[in-house]
């Protein structure tokens, strides 16, 4: 027992702690059991009723702050919607029609032929042109004598670079060498009711070191598993999935490791020589050139886009978006990135949610989900 010693005015000691024990046991001798059985069963009814009455009135005001927040985001939605900025409607009626789950939104506030109108002034108006095979030409690997010979060999031509624009951050990943980039699936056969990989799982399975989300895939309403890819899909030069009228768009390498961009018919893709591609859209370059963007030809959003260099190193960007410190990018955004990045050819790829770049490993990006990147069923990876 721990004790306080205390010198009196008199010279005097005494040891509190043994009063202090000595007067709780008189007080607690003298304590008189003055509840009867029905005053505690009061009693206790009364606690339970302050309990429920405490908790009711958290709950209200719970609801009450989110249904404050709610309108008040309604009422900034309708000044947005129908307010004086064509523009500053047009870029909401984007950033919202390219999501999945909130296509819907736009329709509470606007009538259809509004919103097919704003779509319509915003667009990105892509070149027909067939890809010019001849304006790339892929160095050898004995001549890459910009990479650091002193780098593990499966590591030393990737370089990653941090990227930053007015509204959005994200990252380019370099691939020198083309014939290490293709595309990886979840499984084959596909199966809607089987659900997809993540991005590294993906990876993983191929054996590769790094790699971003790949093509179109079902998913109604934000809602999809990632099992089943759309479109167009090549991978190891095998054909998995024909293409459909959903996404006509196709970027992929042929056999030379040439990336060709452009809207193929089965019969042109095997003429091509596919080996590796997946279906998604728009082209953001087309031998050298710019797509036409009409307005801001999109809403602000995660973005993935992947390009190819005039000396065949591959241009795969991740832009993350949807957040406090980077709202995402447009498509003239990708357009310019990519240009200043040298790129020859490029494509937008599934963006939005699915968004994430992988290496060794590690997520890069920041991504969107808590529990991690969504399953998809198609990446481009890099081994």
């Amino acid at each position: 027992m721990v004790c306080q010693y205390i010198s009196s005015d008199t010279g005097g000691s005494i040891f509190m702690a043994k009063n202090k024990k000595s007067n709780a046991k008189k007080m607690k001798a003298k304590a008189p059991a003055h509840y009867s059985l029905e005053e505690q069963k009061t009693m206790s009814r009364i606690r339970r009723k302050w309990h429920f009455g405490t908790i009711r009135h958290f709950f209200l005001v719970v609801f009450t702050l989110i249904l404050s927040v709610a309108l008040a985001l309604l009422m900034l939605s309708y000044q947005i919607f129908v307010g004086p900025s064509r523009a500053g409607s047009d870029l909401l009626i984007q950033t919202l029609m390219e999501s999945s789950a909130m296509k819907f939104y736009p329709y509470l506030f606007l009538r259809d032929e509004q919103v097919e109108a704003a779509l319509e002034r915003n667009r990105v108006i892509t070149s027909d042109e067939a890809t010019d095979v001849s304006l790339i030409t892929i160095r050898s690997r004995n001549s890459m004598t910009d990479l650091d010979q002193t780098t593990e060999e499966p590591l030393k031509d990737i370089e990653i670079r941090e990227i930053h624009g007015s509204t959005y951050k994200g990252y380019m990943m370099i691939v020198a060498d083309p014939s290490r980039v293709s595309v990886g699936v979840c499984r084959y056969p596909f199966n809607n009711d089987l659900p997809g990989l993540r991005v590294d799982e993906i990876i993983n399975n191929y054996g590769g070191i790094a790699g971003i989300n790949g093509g179109a895939f079902s998913d109604s309403s934000g809602r999809g598993n990632g099992g089943q890819p759309l479109g167009m899909v090549y991978s190891d030069g095998q054909q998995l999935r024909r293409p459909d009228g959903a996404y006509k768009t196709v970027v992929g390498f042929d056999q030379n490791d040439i990336l060709h961009v452009g809207e193929f018919t089965e019969a042109q893709a095997k003429e091509i020589g596919l080996r590796d591609a997946v279906a998604f859209g728009p082209a953001l370059v087309v031998n050298g050139q710019p797509s036409v963007v009409s307005g801001k030809g999109s809403g602000l959003n995660p973005r993935s886009a992947i390009g190819q260099r005039a000396d065949g190193a591959v241009l795969l960007l991740c832009i993350d978006g949807r957040q406090a410190n980077s709202l995402g990018a447009s498509y003239e955004d990708l357009i310019e990135i990519m240009l200043e990045f040298g790129a020859v050819n490029a494509c937008n790829l599934d963006g939005g949610s699915s968004t994430a770049m992988f290496y060794q490993g590690e997520q890069i990006n920041d991504g969107l989900a808590i529990t991690g990147s969504r399953a998809l069923p198609t990446a481009w990876i890099v081994k």
